[in-house]
């Protein structure tokens, strides 16, 4: 339960240190079982699927408020709070970058590493955010989720299975577009949270997704930060490529993680 009353929905599966994986902005929490990720990190951890608002088997509110970052990141606190662990390790792909980063920020403690995948955002004002979104809730209101992979699609050099394409168109919008909404009033720059997240940080994105290279910008901007990139791949097929990133996240956390097993 989230301490707003919102009903959330988590699965574990394997054994060992606690990982939290939360997913982005389509898809349910399954779909880290389908990309590979459970079968191959399972065996040294205990993975925690977790279906964050507005996905899955969680309560999906639609107000602006209930789908602000602050009230995402009290969820992951709140998760970590009933697993009953001091720390856990947090692997977040797409908008769950910025979750994890602002998780990281306000409660350090309670995360031995972040392990964030997908490009990092580029800086913006809060006035060009919100210049933006008029715009941007319409296209997403008249197209749903084609408004967000429409684009996406074309852009990767290797086909997406259908079945990805098919978790994605039945996410629930509506907890998006409040999502997207309340962005313009985060007042908080996750470029700014970087400087001070000093927790060990494994930063991934496909080299086609991040073609000027932002995310090596970030892992120096971060106090302790590793930055790999996931050869000719865009932003879905390089979260889908599991063979090529969980030996190195699991490289990642044996040596940074002090929960990692020997």
């Amino acid at each position: 339960m989230a301490p707003d009353g919102v009903r959330l929905h988590y699965e574990i599966e394997g054994s060992g240190p606690p990982l939290i994986l939360h997913v982005g902005a389509g898809c349910d929490s399954d779909v880290w079982r389908a990309a590979g990720y459970v079968e191959l990190l399972g065996g040294s951890y205990s993975c925690v699927l977790f279906d964050h608002r507005g996905h899955g088997k969680s309560d999906h509110p639609t107000s602006v408020e209930a789908n602000h970052i602050d009230r995402y990141t009290d969820d992951v606190i709140a998760l970590v709070d009933h697993l009953g662990h001091s720390t856990v390790a947090f692997f977040g792909w797409s908008n769950a970058v910025l979750i994890g980063l602002k998780a990281a920020e306000g409660n350090p403690e309670r995360f031995s590493v972040l392990i964030l995948s997908g490009a990092i955002p580029p800086r913006r004002t809060q006035e060009e955010l919100e210049a933006a979104m008029p715009r941007r809730v319409a296209a997403l209101r008249e197209q749903g989720w084609w408004e967000v992979i429409g684009d996406m699609l074309p852009a990767e050099k290797f086909p997406v299975p259908q079945w990805f394409v098919d978790r994605v168109l039945a996410t629930d919008i509506e907890p998006f577009i409040a999502w997207s909404i309340a962005r313009t009033d985060w007042r908080w720059s996750h470029w700014d949270a970087m400087r001070r997240v000093a927790i060990p940080a494994l930063l991934l994105a496909g080299e086609l997704e991040d073609p000027d290279d932002l995310l090596a910008e970030a892992a120096r901007v971060m106090p302790d930060a590793t930055r790999i990139r996931v050869p000719e791949r865009e932003h879905i097929n390089a979260f889908l490529y599991s063979e090529f990133v969980v030996p190195r996240v699991l490289e990642f956390l044996a040596a940074r993680s002090p929960q990692a097993p020997g």
